[in-house]
C-alpha cells in the first residue's frame, strides 16, 4: 500500500487505450493489472487545486475560497458560451482566461453512449474522447478561441445531445454510426457567421477500451460513502475502473483524494 493524491488516469492511443495512473511521481500502467487485485483506501482528507488539505471538498473538487474566486472554477469553465476574454473582458482573471480561451478549439461528434456534441481544445485530442468513453469521433469545426466553440455548441444542441449517459457509456459499446453523413447533415445548422470554421477533414478516430466484463447492473463507488474500495478489475473505459460485482469508480471525480491505494 502506498499513500497518494488520487489524479485523473492519463492515457496513450492505443488499441486498445493504455491508461496510466501517476502515484507519487511514478506512473502505472493499469492496463497490467486487469484481472488482479485493487485496493483503494481513503484517508479521510482531500487536497485542493490550491494544495490545501481539507476533511471534504466545499463543491466540485474545490474549497470553499477557490470555488468562489479561482478562474477555474468560473461560469465560462462549464458553460463556454459565456467566455469573454476573446473581448478583454475579465470574469475572474484575465490573464489565465486569455492562456485557457483564446487558443484553438474543435467542435466535434462522438459516439458515446449515443450521438453527441461536444468541445475541446485542439491539444486535447483525442485524450478528451477517451476520457469520455467514446468509441468514434470526428471534428466537425476548429475555431479560434473556446466562445465561438461554445457557440455552436448550443446551436447544434438543438439536435444533438451535448451530454454522455455515463450508465449506458459503461454498459456495453454503442453501435457504430455514420458520423461523416451526421456531420454533413449538421454542418447545415452551424451559423452563417461561423461557417467558415468548418473542418473538412472527415477522418474518423476509432477508440477500443481494455475491457473484459462490461457490467450487468452498474453500482458507482464513492469513496465519501465507503471509505475501503477492493475487488478484482474488469476494466477500463472513460475514466472509470471496472470491478467484479459490477462496480465501477469514476477516478476523476475522487482528484484530490488522498487514499492508501495497492495494485496486486
Amino acid at each position: 500500500m502506498q499513500k497518494a493524491i488520487l489524479k485523473k488516469m492519463h492515457s496513450i492511443f492505443n488499441d486498445p487505450i493504455d491508461y496510466l495512473i501517476s502515484l507519487n511521481g511514478i506512473e502505472y500502467k493499469l492496463n497490467d493489472y486487469i484481472g488482479k487485485h485493487m485496493t483503494i483506501e481513503w484517508q479521510k482528507k482531500v487536497v485542493c487545486h490550491c494544495g490545501k488539505e481539507f476533511s471534504k471538498f466545499y463543491r466540485a473538487s474545490f474549497c470553499y475560497k477557490c470555488y468562489w474566486n479561482s478562474p477555474l472554477a468560473s461560469q465560462s469553465i462549464f458553460k463556454p458560451e459565456l467566455c469573454t476574454a476573446h473581448l478583454e473582458i475579465e470574469e475572474r482573471d484575465l490573464e489565465f482566461e486569455k492562456k485557457l480561451q483564446l487558443a484553438d478549439h474543435y467542435v466535434y461528434l462522438a459516439n458515446s453512449s449515443g450521438l453527441k456534441v461536444g468541445i475541446t481544445r485542439a491539444t486535447q485530442v483525442p485524450t478528451r474522447w477517451i476520457d469520455q468513453g467514446a468509441s468514434q469521433a470526428i471534428i466537425l469545426a476548429l475555431v479560434p478561441n473556446r466562445r465561438f466553440s461554445g457557440d455552436i455548441e448550443v446551436a447544434l444542441k438543438e439536435y444533438v445531445k451535448d451530454k454522455t449517459n455515463w450508465r449506458k457509456m459503461l454498459s456495453s459499446e454503442p453501435d457504430q454510426l455514420n458520423l461523416k453523413e451526421i456531420k454533413k447533415d449538421l454542418i447545415t445548422k452551424v451559423p452563417i457567421e461561423y461557417q467558415k470554421y468548418i473542418h473538412t477533414d472527415d477522418s474518423i478516430t476509432n477508440i477500443s477500451f481494455p475491457v473484459i466484463k462490461y457490467p450487468l447492473k452498474i453500482k458507482s463507488l464513492k469513496l465519501e460513502k465507503t471509505n475501503l474500495i477492493e475487488g478484482t478489475i474488469n476494466g477500463i473505459k472513460g475514466q472509470y475502473i471496472f470491478l467484479d460485482n459490477d462496480r465501477v469508480f469514476n477516478v476523476r471525480s475522487h482528484e484530490g483524494f488522498i487514499v492508501n491505494i495497492d495494485f496486486n
